[in-house]
């Protein structure tokens, strides 16, 4: 009758979390304040779509052991798994935000994947994708030993408020795409002169050269017959 559900609540490490269910999102703010969740009151309303939607929630607060002593050091990320039938990465609590955000997503599947949508945002650039075909490493820990796609995306919100739902990511064609990235290196000569100063200089400087060359033949070959006058 409360309109939350505690699905499970268990501490991992300094992690205090609580699995939920919700059928007012009201309810569900009022529990995770009470609870010790820190949620900003701008926030509940804007779990209402979620609500609807019968999702489930994963609330998370960092807890030490001793009240009042200070976490130190580094913490191990949460892997969080569940099952679903079509691939969501949520985005509306972000058209919250006060400033332009930027979202950077791995996506691992069987298939190279992108988003619907810009939902209110720039357009979605895959800047890699491809199948990796001996996974290693975080990849490995992942996704096991077997095949997989990854695709990696970019996108840019500068309007927030704009985003108008979530991001659901469907199959596309598996064309691999990796981005290059060009870097140029000032070419230099003779203790640092440009390479470009040079070649745009040349030109005159040379016609300069042969013009001199020229003169200076010129004058060798009137010298033998100084001071001879025509008898014309």
């Amino acid at each position: 009758g409360s309109g939350v559900g505690v699905v499970g609540r268990e501490r991992l490490g300094p992690f205090d979390v609580a699995r939920l269910t919700a059928t007012d999102p009201d309810a569900l703010g009022d529990w995770l304040r009470t609870n010790g969740f820190d949620l900003p009151d701008r926030l509940t309303g804007a779990l209402g779509p979620y609500v609807e939607r019968a999702w489930e929630y994963v609330a998370v607060r960092l807890a030490p052991e001793e009240k009042g002593s200070v976490l130190r050091g580094e913490l191990t990320p949460l892997r969080i798994a569940f099952a679903s039938p079509e691939l969501v990465y949520p985005m509306r609590l972000s058209r919250l935000a006060t400033t332009p955000q930027t979202l950077g997503l791995s996506v691992l599947a069987d298939h190279r994947m992108e988003p619907r949508s810009p939902i209110g945002g720039d357009r979605p650039e895959v800047t890699f994708a491809g199948r990796i075909e001996r996974p290693e490493g975080a990849v490995a820990a992942l996704a096991g030993d077997r095949p997989v796609h990854l695709t990696v995306l970019e996108q840019e919100f500068p309007h927030p408020e704009r985003i108008d739902d979530d991001h659901r990511l469907r199959r596309v064609a598996d064309a691999p795409y990796r981005e290059v990235v060009y870097t140029d290196r000032l070419l230099t000569v003779a203790g640092g002169v440009p390479v470009w100063l040079l070649a745009v200089g040349g030109g005159p400087l040379l016609v300069a050269a042969a013009t001199l060359l020229a003169v200076r033949a010129s004058q060798r070959r009137r010298a033998p017959g100084a001071g001879v006058r025509s008898t014309a």
